[in-house]
């Protein structure tokens, strides 16, 4: 059977990893809308190119204007469900953020149902990179042509159960200002400066794990709790499908991820060591840095 892979601008795919997927077929990335509120109303960012995209969030960042986001529209996945099907496939896996995070996946099972091929709508109950790397794997195991949808479903939720993710978050000002954190939150954060570092629940949601109170410190827990991540998973080993023994072995660093912090990342890549070396390295993706603001950084365990 021949399956495609659709996925959300939110999955953080590097853009050469992006082109290289939507070459070989099969494969499409719903933008995520993104908006910008100076005080005179929204702009939309629309036709843009991504660098200008980042551009113009970065630059909201720094005047202190609110970036918000929204899930794309139903017809959004329609179309792209439907050009898969002229394309040829006969099965379509859409997977998507986290259900508590966003109306994405809802989005996307709405459309399932406008569209004559079948369509299994998955949430990752994750964010970034924890579920983009999963995207990668069932299109490369899509292309052999050999799963049934059923088998790569049960993939990518297997996929899930053994990925973390840790972020840190330098500034809770982003966050704030899009209503994610109350502004008691944030003030208490500033005044005692504080860089949380984050991960997802079981559930799906985000929750702290720790609270720094140096950026340079902030930096050495995201480090020794991504090294504890990939002990933890590599003794572990796989509970999952056979036909994940081709795939990521356990306890390396999938994706690493930052936002206007290029050279942070690639030393925090350097201080990973060896777990980090074939690591998928990319700027989070508008949808996120929008909410993340500047500094960010995260690191995904499989």
């Amino acid at each position: 059977m021949r399956i495609a892979i659709v996925t959300d601008s939110a999955a953080a795919i590097a853009p050469d990893y992006a082109q290289a997927a939507e070459e070989q077929g099969g494969f499409a990335i719903v933008p995520m809308p993104v908006r910008i509120n100076d005080g005179s109303g929204d702009r939309e960012l629309l036709g843009l190119s991504a660098d200008e995209i980042d551009r113009d969030i970065t630059i909201a960042h720094v005047m202190g204007h609110t970036v918000g986001t929204s899930s794309p529209a139903p017809g959004s996945f329609a179309q792209v469900y439907t050009q898969l099907a002229d394309e040829g496939y006969e099965h379509i896996i859409s997977i998507h953020l986290s259900g508590a995070l966003s109306g994405t996946v809802e989005s996307a099972r709405a459309a399932a149902r406008l569209v004559s091929v079948p369509v299994s709508v998955v949430d990752s109950r994750t964010v970034a990179g924890a579920y983009g790397h999963i995207v990668l794997a069932l299109h490369e195991l899509a292309a052999q042509e050999k799963y049934t949808p059923e088998q790569l479903v049960d993939c990518a939720r297997a996929m899930v159960e053994q990925t973390t993710i840790y972020f840190m978050i330098p500034t809770l000002d982003a966050l704030r200002r899009g209503g994610r954190v109350s502004p008691a939150l944030a003030m208490v954060g500033q005044m005692f400066r504080i860089r949380p570092i984050g991960t997802v629940t079981e559930e799906g949601t985000l929750t702290y794990v720790d609270r720094p109170r140096t950026t340079a410190r902030a930096k050495e827990r995201l480090v020794e709790l991504s090294r504890q991540a990939s002990a933890d998973h590599a003794s572990l080993g796989s509970f999952a499908p056979e036909l994940l023994d081709t795939l990521v072995p356990h306890g390396r660093v999938v994706a690493i991820h930052h936002s206007a912090t290029e050279r942070e990342a690639y030393e925090l890549q350097e201080a990973l060591g060896a777990i980090a070396r074939e690591a998928m390295f990319s700027a989070l993706p508008p949808v996120l840095s929008a909410h993340a603001g500047l500094g960010a950084l995260a690191v995904v365990v499989y």
